[in-house]
C-alpha cells in the first residue's frame, strides 16, 4: 500500500514539472510571438537609372509603420548583393539618408556578373532592429545604350534615335519594341514631345516640331528617355541641337509706358502744360483782382 501511494506521489510529481515547462515554454513562445508581431511592418523599394553619361545608379527607398503610415526609415545599414545562382557577391553596405533613401552609383566602365541572357539581379536587404521587421527586395537590371541622330530632309527635321545592348557573345544588338518619350528641357521642367517605338533595327523616328523656342542662336537640348523598363529601368540621353527658334534672353531697359518707373514723354508734356495754364491763370486772376482795387 505504502509503495503505491509512493508511485501516485511520483506520477503527480512529474506531472505538475510537466505541467510547470509547458507553462514556462509557453509563456516564452507567447513573449517572443508578441514582440515579433509588435514589431512595425518595413518595405524596401529598389529602382534603377542609366544617367547621361552612363553612370549606373541604384536607389533603394526603407519605409516603415502600421498600414497606410508608412514613414522613411533614416540611418539604416542595407546590404547590397548580387546573385550569382549558387552565391551572391557582396558589393557594398548603404547607410539610409534622412529622406530613407540610399544611393549606388556605379561607374560606365564596371561590368555587372550577369546571367546567360545578360541580365543581372541586384539583392537589397535590411536585417531589421528591435522595432523594425527585416525586409528585402531585388532588382533585375541590364544595360541599354541609346544613340540620337538628328538629319532635315525637304525642310523637314527628323529625329532618330537608336537602341541597342549586349547579346550573350557581348555583342550590341538592336532593342525592338521598346518605348522612347522625346522631350525638349526647359528652365525648371520638360515638355513632352511625342513618343516614339522603335522596329525591328532599334530604330525609332520623329517628326520634329518648328515651333520650339531656343536660345539666341536657337539651341535646344533634347531628351531621350524611357521610363521605369522592367530591365532597363529609367534611363535618358541628351543632344543639343539649333533646331529652335532663336529668342534673346538678354535683359533690356523697358519703353516709358503707364506701368514703368518713367513715365511716357506725351504725359509729362501734357501736364506740364496744364500746370503752367492753371498757374498762368491764377497769377491773371490775382493781378486782376489787385488792379480793382487800386483804381477803385
Amino acid at each position: 500500500m505504502i509503495i503505491k501511494l509512493m508511485k501516485m506521489k511520483n506520477q503527480i510529481y512529474k506531472s505538475v514539472y510537466s505541467l510547470i515547462v509547458g507553462f514556462l515554454i509557453l509563456s516564452l513562445f507567447g513573449t517572443s510571438l508578441s514582440m515579433a508581431q509588435s514589431k512595425e511592418r518595413t518595405r524596401l523599394r529598389s529602382y534603377f537609372y542609366i544617367h547621361d553619361n552612363g553612370d549606373r545608379e541604384i536607389s533603394v527607398l526603407l519605409t516603415a509603420g502600421r498600414g497606410r503610415n508608412m514613414q522613411n526609415v533614416s540611418n539604416a545599414p542595407i546590404s547590397m548583393e548580387v546573385d550569382m545562382g549558387d552565391s551572391t557577391l557582396f558589393l557594398t553596405e548603404l547607410i539610409t539618408d534622412a529622406e530613407g533613401s540610399a544611393n549606388l552609383l556605379v561607374e560606365a566602365g564596371y561590368t555587372f556578373p550577369a546571367d546567360e541572357e545578360g541580365i543581372t539581379t541586384v539583392l537589397a536587404s535590411y536585417n531589421g532592429n528591435d522595432t523594425l521587421r527585416s525586409a528585402s527586395t531585388d532588382i533585375e537590371i541590364k544595360d541599354v545604350f541609346l544613340e540620337i541622330s538628328f538629319d532635315i530632309e525637304d525642310s523637314v527635321k527628323i529625329l532618330t534615335v537608336q537602341a541597342k545592348e549586349f547579346n550573350n557573345e557581348g555583342e550590341l544588338i538592336p532593342v525592338e519594341e521598346l518605348d522612347i518619350n522625346i522631350g525638349v528641357q526647359r528652365l525648371y521642367s520638360i515638355l513632352p514631345i511625342d513618343e516614339i517605338e522603335t522596329d525591328e533595327n532599334g530604330i525609332g523616328i520623329l517628326e520634329f516640331p518648328d515651333d520650339i523656342p531656343g536660345d539666341s542662336i536657337g539651341l535646344i537640348k533634347i531628351l531621350a528617355r524611357i521610363d521605369e523598363h522592367d530591365y532597363f529601368g529609367t534611363v535618358t540621353k541628351t543632344s543639343s541641337v539649333n533646331w529652335g527658334i532663336p529668342v534673346s534672353y538678354e535683359l533690356k531697359r523697358l519703353p516709358r509706358q503707364l506701368f514703368t518707373d518713367e513715365a511716357p514723354l506725351w504725359m509729362i508734356i501734357g501736364v506740364f502744360i496744364a500746370l503752367v495754364g492753371a498757374w498762368y491763370h491764377f497769377f491773371l486772376s490775382v493781378y486782376k483782382l489787385v488792379k480793382l482795387k487800386n483804381e477803385g
